[in-house]
């Protein structure tokens, strides 16, 4: 039997662990046996706008509950798909279990994609497997950053463009809100790696988080929530929004009203305040949806170029990421509920990366 965290569509605090039979592979399909994967407050986004951005349908449960898609590492258990061994280590897209059965297509030497049908049109971004033998930036040691940070990376990369080209207009200050998570610590690295002319970058965050913020020395400010009222309206303002909260959302519009030139909104750290608030001051947001921007950037750059761009401001990251980030492992199918309950129940402290060992 293999195991599945099985989640409530619409009342995503309701999980469970359930077990399901394994069943005989198919002509060209691959059984990939999960061995490791992160659970991060990116994967409560992935359950909360589920239904919305259809995440759930890249998994489905034959309870018709949600499977959480995570990100890490599986092994080819068995293989009736001609160019595909047994023994292989692959890096992608999965669910929060202990196995995935793909059909894979355009097999490379580098990759591969699932093409089952039921993920034919959906963000083909997540359909891709990297095959670790052939894949330059992988380690060993570097498993659980890549796991933790990397899928959170190519957004922060993606905003980096964006801001720069499209969103941030004439904002002079640039407000990252949440910003002790991890996809916000990762944009302002670029923002800071690759300064925007005179442009500020301003960390919005509670004060549990502050020391931790302030600490990495990324921003050039830190504020808390407590304080939105004092915002200086003698800025023009950009929002980069992951904590996706209501509440905070309407303090920063009635601040900000006639300084601010944007808000974007990328994820929803704070999912249960994560409802969009109707008839803000201003302006309106915009979702930022990074697999559309992925797609627009490689065909304006072409493929290899995008990779490339990104792998070197992957490398660069990730080389850091030991000094910002402790990085811990639970063990199986209990360690994986114990760890998504705290994630939606508030988290872990922002310097942790919580990883799941499958097999544990």
């Amino acid at each position: 039997m293999n195991w599945a965290l099985s989640i409530d569509k619409h009342t995503i605090s309701d999980a469970k662990r359930v077990e399901e039979p394994e069943r005989q592979l198919e002509d060209g399909e691959v059984r990939l046996r999960v061995d490791r994967f992160a659970l991060t407050a990116n994967n409560v986004t992935y359950a909360a706008f589920g239904e919305v951005m259809r995440y759930w349908e890249f998994f489905p449960g034959s309870d018709g509950r949600g499977r959480l898609p995570v990100w890490g590492f599986a092994d080819v258990a068995d293989s009736r798909c001609e160019g595909v061994e047994p023994g292989e280590r692959v890096y992608g897209y999965f669910p929060a279990a202990s196995e995935l059965i793909v059909k894979p297509g355009r097999v490379r030497p580098d990759s591969f994609v699932d093409d089952a049908a039921h993920r034919a049109e959906l963000a083909a971004v997540y359909n891709r497997y990297v095959r670790c033998a052939a894949d330059p930036s992988w380690s060993a040691d570097l498993e659980p950053a890549q796991m933790v940070l990397k899928p959170l990376f190519v957004t922060a990369f993606l905003l980096d463009v964006f801001l720069r080209e499209d969103g941030a207009d004439d904002a002079d200050t640039i407000i990252l809100t949440s910003a002790s998570s991890k996809t916000a610590i990762a944009l302002a690295a670029l923002l800071q790696a690759s300064p925007m002319g005179k442009t500020r970058v301003l960390g919005l965050t509670s004060s549990g988080n502050a020391s931790f913020v302030d600490g990495l020395g990324l921003y050039d400010e830190v504020v808390l929530y407590d304080v939105i009222e004092t915002l200086g309206q003698d800025r023009r303002y950009c929002i980069v929004d992951f904590a996706g909260n209501g509440e905070v959302n309407r303090r920063l519009h009635t601040r900000l009203e006639t300084v601010l030139t944007a808000n974007i909104r990328v994820g929803g750290a704070h999912w249960d305040n994560s409802a969009p608030v109707a008839d803000l001051p201003g302006v309106k947001p915009q979702f930022f949806f990074a697999p559309d921007h992925a797609k627009a950037r490689a065909q304006a750059w072409g493929p290899v170029a995008f990779e490339q761009r990104y792998a070197d401001a992957w490398s660069n990251f990730a080389n850091r990421s030991n000094e910002m980030f402790e990085f811990r492992e639970h063990p199986g199918a209990d360690g994986a509920l114990t760890v998504y309950n705290a994630l939606v129940a508030g988290g872990f402290p922002a310097r942790y990366g919580e990883t799941i060992r499958v097999a544990g």
